[in-house]
């Protein structure tokens, strides 16, 4: 075999290869005698029909795949050795050879055309990135007050109805004279006056004591049968239940007051920080807020991290061979219309960043992410609100053998690993990267992104 390439332009080469009998003779006569021993044709035994005939049955096929098989390694092997840093996949320079047709004994010559990835050159401390750092507003934070007090309301028993209040009820299925029906609907639920639309069935229960009990319509108060279906939950044998007569019994009034903000509150939502004061909390959650808005900006400076690379690295690419490559790839489903069109906005971006996150996992090779990583992550996100410093070793192994079925799923292992490797550029780039820091609160930020994308999108 002989292997031989000639240089097309700066990024791309002819590479020849002649494959002669002997380089594929031994291996397919090995082949066709092993079809031989299994070999059964009308007129001979199992086993024994002639070397020729077998030879010419089964010859061309054998030798075409031999044939392929060995171009590929060498080609493969070839470039290893060479050092040549591939983009894409070579391709056939001639027309489709019909490696199946090769005459007995043949020669072979094949050209396969390659495109090269040109030197990297980074340095990050050289590329500086903007920076924004989102700060949570005076707004921001009595927001996140008022919706703490909201939701943590100081709920007390009171004997009297008043007009914010939750009710435990009890409907018993009443007929046309307001009577209890024996054996029919009956159910114990919850109802806080807020689902009460109607003023006048809200006004009748307003001032009723604990342990009432009176003929209601909840169809009516509720404003539509759709809405006592839904609050009942009421299956498909009991919707004529959406517009009967109730007769309601309160079981128990509870009564919300919203909280002070005082240290019984502070210890709830900080459990073990000890805040004294509101000046203290508010502080408290100014930092918490913070923190959730650096993911938000934190994927922003990765974003305009790959910018700055893309345009400051000197990157040129063989071109004509990747339109070559991204076509036959396509299986037909990209024009050179089209192509031409989208090359240097769509597909050139996307290979070039590839090229350039390879040299820096070349640089860094703790970028890499490693199945161990993987499978911590998604432990950490489902299951770590259980306790994993705790788990007795039985039910780490069924947590391993669940994480292992999910992980077969290789697009999802695929997202995953994404995920980390960005979050892992994400903080080199912040490491080794200047950045030019921009404060702005969370409102500007989203004004900004939104006017960014509506200039990327006439662009």
């Amino acid at each position: 075999m002989n292997i031989t390439h000639e240089p097309l332009s700066d990024l791309s080469a002819k590479i020849q290869i002649k494959v002669s009998k002997d380089d594929y003779e031994k291996e397919v006569d090995a082949e066709l005698k092993k079809y031989q021993r299994q070999a059964s044709m009308p007129g001979f035994r199992p086993g024994k029909v002639p070397f020729g005939m077998v030879k010419k049955m089964y010859g061309p096929s054998i030798t075409g795949e031999k044939i392929n098989q060995l171009v590929s390694d060498a080609l493969n092997n070839y470039l290893v050795e060479q050092k040549m840093p591939v983009v894409g996949y070579p391709l056939p320079m001639q027309e489709a050879t019909d490696i199946d047709a090769v005459k007995d004994n043949e020669d072979i010559s094949l050209t396969f055309e390659v495109g090269f990835a040109p030197e990297i050159t980074i340095d990050l401390s050289k590329i500086e990135v903007p920076f924004i750092e989102i700060k949570a507003t005076d707004d921001d934070i009595q927001k996140t007050v008022d919706n703490i007090i909201d939701n943590n309301p100081e709920i007390t028993s009171v004997d009297i109805v008043g007009e914010n209040d939750r009710l435990e009820i009890k409907l018993v299925q009443a007929n046309e004279a307001g009577e209890e029906i024996e054996g029919g609907f009956e159910k114990e639920v919850k109802l806080h006056l807020d689902q009460i639309t109607d003023k006048e069935s809200k006004d009748a229960l307003i001032g009723k004591e604990a342990g009432s009990e009176f003929i209601f319509n909840l169809a009516k108060a509720m404003g539509s049968e759709e809405a006592v279906i839904k609050f009942l939950q009421l299956g498909e044998d009991e919707l004529e239940m959406a517009k009967s007569d109730f007769n309601l019994i309160i079981q128990d009034i509870e009564h919300e007051e919203k909280p002070a903000l005082d240290e019984a509150l502070f210890e709830k939502i900080f459990p073990g920080k000890e805040i004294k004061d509101e000046a203290t909390f508010k502080e408290q959650l100014k930092g918490d807020i913070e923190n959730q808005f650096a993911q938000e900006h934190k994927r922003y400076f990765f974003g305009k991290a790959v910018d700055q690379l893309l345009e400051q690295v000197d990157l040129p690419l063989p071109v004509d061979f990747l339109k070559r490559w991204l076509i036959e790839t396509s299986e037909g489903k990209l024009k050179m219309e089209e192509l031409d069109k989208e090359f240097d906005s769509k597909y050139a971006k996307g290979i070039r960043w590839q090229l350039i996150e390879a040299e820096l996992m070349k640089q860094n090779p703790e970028l890499a992410v490693k199945e161990e990583e993987i499978r911590a992550h998604v432990k950490s996100y489902f299951f770590g609100s259980m306790g994993l410093d705790i788990m007795d070793e039985e039910m780490g192994q069924r947590m391993d053998g669940i994480i292992d079925t999910m992980l077969q799923n290789k697009e999802e292992t695929r997202r995953i690993s994404d995920q980390l490797s960005e979050t892992k550029l994400t903080d080199l780039f912040l490491d080794k990267m200047p950045r030019k820091t921009e404060s702005m609160s969370y409102e500007a930020f989203v004004t900004k992104v939104n006017e960014e994308h509506k200039e990327h999108d006439h662009e």
